[in-house]
């Protein structure tokens, strides 16, 4: 598979691009807000890159989660629509195994392994960048929350255009959901 193929591939792979980003941003604001009220309620001097490093180890472990969940569920998906072809085809379990079809089935899974964790991966950058370069912290968590909406906008008008449904409704279902956990964040990094 040569690079234009391998890029064509994964811009396939939409929905595990928009769940990953949507992960990575949503989840890793979630923990960096947390942890700035927690830093913040606490009295103790945290510089801010204490807390992006906290983002920043969630975020991995996040990818890392997606990408290994992404392979075990496809590879199980894949696995069962290869058996049930074979039952159609009345063909022993296994006969299509290292052909063509099966080959395919196979790229199909590292390829949603690696669409699926590379996208949390990213995602968790927009929540995490203003905490490793922003020394005020009120600066930083208004970047962060302003970042992360917009991420969330862009996030929205692509699923609409992918789904081909109402880009506002896409965009405020998004943004709602954004509003509600970097409020519960905050809400419980706080007290």
């Amino acid at each position: 598979m040569n690079l234009h193929e391998f890029i064509n591939e994964y811009l396939k792979m939409s929905r595990y691009i928009a769940l990953g980003s949507m992960d990575g941003i949503l989840a890793v604001m979630g923990v960096t807000l947390a942890a700035s009220g927690v830093v913040s309620a606490s009295g103790l001097h945290t510089p801010n890159y204490v807390i992006g490093l906290t983002g920043l180890s969630g975020g991995i472990a996040l990818s890392m989660s997606n990408a290994f969940g992404s392979f075990i569920g496809e590879r199980a998906e894949e696995s069962r629509t290869m058996r049930e072809l074979e039952h159609k085809m009345v063909l022993e379990e296994g006969t299509l195994d290292d052909t063509v079809i099966h080959v395919a089935a196979k790229r199909r899974v590292y390829m949603s392994m690696l669409t699926h964790g590379l996208s949390s991966f990213i995602g968790s950058f927009v929540p995490v960048l203003p905490f490793l370069l922003i020394t005020g912290r009120v600066t930083a968590i208004l970047t962060t929350i302003t970042l992360c909406f917009i991420a969330l906008i862009i996030l929205g008008v692509y699923l609409g255009k992918v789904s081909r449904g109402s880009l506002l409704k896409t965009c405020v279902e998004i943004v709602a959901i954004g509003v509600l956990i970097g409020v519960v964040s905050f809400l419980i990094g706080g007290h």
